[in-house]
């Protein structure tokens, strides 16, 4: 159908370039408010998280990853149900208390076992990369295990076991 040139237009909105940019920032603009404004969940799971990653740093005297305290932090909530409020109270003593650092924390006296027994798992965890009882043990890591800090840049982390004679208990002696 050919164009007829006497009929009567319509109006056709133009898009100039400035008009472009304007609407290409406003979507981007509000795409990044969406993505800062996201759940709530999430920015309290990274607070507990940063929290947790905090409270192992002092607890062990060194800088951790906050990816692998993530992890540790599940793992340990998954076996203990009242893990969040005994780390609340863990941090309270250990505010309250002024110590400074873990020899500080662990000259307190009349301290609550059950607290104690919080920081001995977390620091377990942080340097055997494992949490859990043997038969429910979950390794969280390896080569990022506290364990391998001391001798770092001297010995390699190992990468394979010591032998078949460590792969289980050994066999009675009367066969």
């Amino acid at each position: 159908m050919p164009f007829d040139s006497s009929s009567p237009s319509v109006p056709v909105p133009s898009l100039s370039r400035r008009g472009l940019l304007r609407s290409t920032v406003a979507i981007g603009g509000l795409a990044l408010f969406a993505d800062l404004a996201g759940p709530a969940s999430v920015l309290a799971a990274d607070d507990q998280v940063a929290a947790f990653t905090r409270l192992s740093e002092f607890l062990t005297g060194y800088k951790l990853d906050p990816v692998i305290g993530g992890r540790f932090l599940a793992a340990l909530s998954k076996r203990n149900a009242t893990l969040s409020a005994d780390l609340v109270a863990l941090q309270q003593l250990i505010t309250q208390s002024g110590a400074t650092d873990m020899d500080g924390f662990l000259a307190l006296t009349g301290t609550d076992p059950a607290l104690m027994k919080t920081a001995t798992k977390i620091v377990s965890a942080w340097y055997l990369g494992v949490v859990g009882d043997p038969e429910d043990a979950e390794l969280i890591t390896y080569a990022e295990s506290l364990m391998y800090r001391p001798t770092q840049g001297i010995l390699p982390i190992p990468t394979y076991g010591p032998g078949p004679n460590a792969w289980g208990p050994k066999p009675d002696s009367k066969i």
